[in-house]
């Protein structure tokens, strides 16, 4: 009887395979072929775990597609989701910029009024990559009655004069260039002399004598002396002092009142002949 059960294994696997589906088909049937009996009960209860079984392996293609599927789905949601968001932070970036420049323009626009003297406002398009000279591009050029050596200036004080102005565009040579310099006084003591570019962020005062009263932290603005700048502009503070080797003067050291790389707009003033 063993060897007999282990030859046919194959088919004694088959028939009980073809019984499990016969009574899947019986099961499923319509209701009216049945009526309830305790051995059709006992029959459903030993049944269910295996029809449950191959319920789950027959559904567990389909439920791991949709699975895939509902990640895929996900996974393209969040994408969606992260273009967005990047989207929206440039939207506030850039809406915060603009507001920014609304009210960087409300403010020079506040200040042009308060100057004595008309002025055009300009932005700084471009710096002058080079280390020997000391300039930068604006907006405005000859076309907008920008002459060469118009003086520049901000809400702080001098910035340089214009070097050079094609019709739509100039270029300003900065005050700290060592080709720039005006002449200025001490506000306080009013002792004059020539401040000049370093081609650092100082200026030298010169052709002072070592006698004269200039004193650190003392303002030294444009006397409207030399034909290019008016008279009245802030120009540095005095940081340092010391005497020459000859003793016949001083060397002093200016620090501007404006800070260059801060720059974004400026003001052009007329020649200073238009005041003469």
């Amino acid at each position: 009887m063993v060897k007999f059960l282990l030859k046919n294994i194959p088919g004694l696997f088959l028939i009980i395979i073809l019984l499990c589906c016969f009574w899947l088909l019986l099961h499923r049937g319509s209701a009216r072929f049945y009526s309830a009996s305790p051995y059709k009960t006992e029959a459903t209860s030993f049944w269910m775990p295996v029809q449950e079984s191959v319920d789950w392996v027959i559904s567990f293609p389909e439920n791991t597609l949709n699975a895939i599927r509902e990640l895929g789905n996900l996974r393209k949601e969040v994408n969606r989701l992260q273009l967005e968001n990047q989207s929206l932070h440039i939207e506030l970036s850039n809406q915060n910029s603009t507001e920014s420049e609304l009210s960087r323009l409300k403010e020079i626009l506040q200040i042009k009024a308060k100057l004595p003297h008309q002025a055009k406002i300009a932005r700084i398009i471009a710096h002058d990559p080079s280390t020997w000279n000391k300039s930068f591009v604006i907006d405005l050029g000859s076309e907008d009655g920008v002459e060469a050596d118009s003086p520049v200036i901000s809400e702080e004080g001098i910035v340089g004069r214009v070097l050079e102005a094609d019709p739509k565009h100039s270029r300003v040579l900065l005050l700290t260039d060592k080709e720039s310099s005006v002449s200025g006084i001490d506000q306080r003591s009013r002792v004059t002399g020539i401040i000049q570019g370093t081609g650092q962020n100082r200026f030298r005062y010169g052709y002072v004598n070592a006698g004269e009263d200039i004193q650190n932290n003392d303002l030294v603005v444009s006397s409207g002396l030399g034909g290019i700048y008016p008279k009245g502009y802030a120009i540095g503070t005095v940081v340092k002092k010391s005497q020459s080797e000859n003793g016949l003067s001083v060397d002093i050291e200016v620090a501007p009142v404006v800070d260059f790389g801060a720059l974004d707009y400026v003001f052009v003033l007329p020649p200073i002949s238009v005041y003469e």
